[in-house]
């Protein structure tokens, strides 16, 4: 695709769900989060989030997107590993088109400036900026076998931090890493979703920074 999907922000904003951490780091979160009891950083749930007890659920609206940051962290040095898990049904193919996108939401300024390092279910990973509303990619959506594409499978989508240099991995492997343009406090850490024309449902079990 040439052209993100259209963002609809919420401003407060890996493997089965009881699978062993794919994160760099596993010991000694500085905050780890089930949304069994969700901390009031993310916000109260509405038509795009739902707190249930598989975790966080973000419904974008059709051919759409939304995501939720946590307005309680900022992520001037940080390591943001979130989980994901796939739809349990799929089409042929499960491209962006077709399903969306996912994964983290950073470096966010405000509702139209911000980045995004996501998969898609047909095997793909990329990093994306969102500047004064208009999407650039910022690294071009390319094959990475360590996404997780199967129905019900999960994904664990981390970003390492230290001031304007971002890592990316997807359950455990090195994808890319750059140099951006953080806010000056370095933005909060959040969660992207995006979905396809018939609508997608995202579930996020597990979030932990370190």
């Amino acid at each position: 695709m040439t052209a993100r999907f259209l963002v609809v922000g919420l401003a407060v904003l890996c493997s089965a769900a009881n699978a062993a951490s794919a994160c760099q780091k596993k010991n000694n979160p500085v905050f780890e989060e089930d949304f069994k009891n969700p901390d009031p950083g993310w916000g109260q749930p509405d038509n795009n989030a739902e707190f249930t007890p598989d975790g966080l659920v973000l419904i974008p609206p059709f051919s759409g997107s939304v995501w939720r940051s946590n307005s309680n962290l900022t992520m001037l040095q940080a390591d943001w590993c979130i989980r994901e898990i796939n739809p349990a049904s799929l089409p042929t193919p499960a491209d962006e088109d077709a399903v969306g996108a996912v994964g983290a939401w950073f470096w966010g300024a405000d509702p139209q400036n911000f980045y995004t390092a996501t998969i898609t279910l047909d095997g793909k990973a990329s990093i994306d900026r969102l500047s004064h509303g208009i999407w650039q990619a910022v690294v071009a959506p390319a094959p990475a076998p360590a996404v997780n594409t199967a129905p019900g499978a999960a994904n664990e989508i981390e970003i390492i931090i230290q001031g304007n240099r971002l890592a990316f991995y997807v359950n455990g492997a090195l994808i890319t890493q750059i140099t951006g343009r953080p806010p000056e406090n370095g933005g909060r850490p959040g969660i992207y979703a995006e979905a396809g024309p018939k609508g997608t449902r995202w579930v996020f079990p597990h979030v932990a920074m370190y």
